[in-house]
This record gives C-alpha cells, sequence and structure tokens, in this order.
C-alpha cells in the first residue's frame, strides 16, 4: 500500500450570516487543503505509470480544477447573506 499526498494553498473569502461580531463583516482566511490518495501501485510492465498509485500530474490537475480554482481568491456567501447584489443592480459592479 502506497500513500501520496499533496499540499494545496488558497485564500477565500466570507462573511458569517446572523452574526454580531466582526466576522459579519466579509473577511477572508488562508486555507490548506491536504489531499492523501492510498492505493496499490501499478504492476503492468508495460504501463509508462508502473510504480504509481496515481499520477502526481493528474492528481493536481483535477483538486485544481474541481476545487481550488473555484475557491480561490473567491467570495463564498450563502443564498440570504445581506452582501449579496440584487440581480437588477449587478450591471453597476464590474468584474
Amino acid at each position: 500500500m502506497i500513500r501520496i499526498t499533496k499540499i494545496f494553498k488558497f485564500e477565500t473569502a466570507h462573511a458569517l450570516a446572523g452574526y454580531d461580531g466582526l466576522c459579519k463583516h466579509i473577511h477572508g482566511h488562508s486555507y490548506e487543503l491536504q489531499v492523501t490518495i492510498k492505493g496499490e501501485p501499478i504492476s503492468d510492465p508495460s504501463s509508462p505509470k508502473m510504480g504509481m498509485v496515481m499520477d502526481f500530474g493528474d492528481l493536481k490537475r483535477l483538486v485544481r480544477q474541481l476545487i481550488v480554482d473555484r475557491y480561490d481568491h473567491a467570495l463564498v456567501l450563502g443564498e440570504q447573506s445581506r452582501h449579496l447584489i440584487p440581480e437588477n443592480n449587478a450591471d453597476l459592479f464590474g468584474k
């Protein structure tokens, strides 16, 4: 059994709806995500990935695509957040 672990770091902002302290305002955090894959290495001698549980590049690409790219430097708010901009006014704010 082999394990491989990749650590990803990203920044995300949010606000705590209904909270009475400073965290009710939009603020950010630094996150560290550790992804570990465990399994038996590929034993097929004809495979270019022989000896690997998973191609490390594939793991990085997958986690970045599904998690990191979506949340890095993003603002995550609940549907009822007072910080949401009404749809009819969204065009007032550019990207």
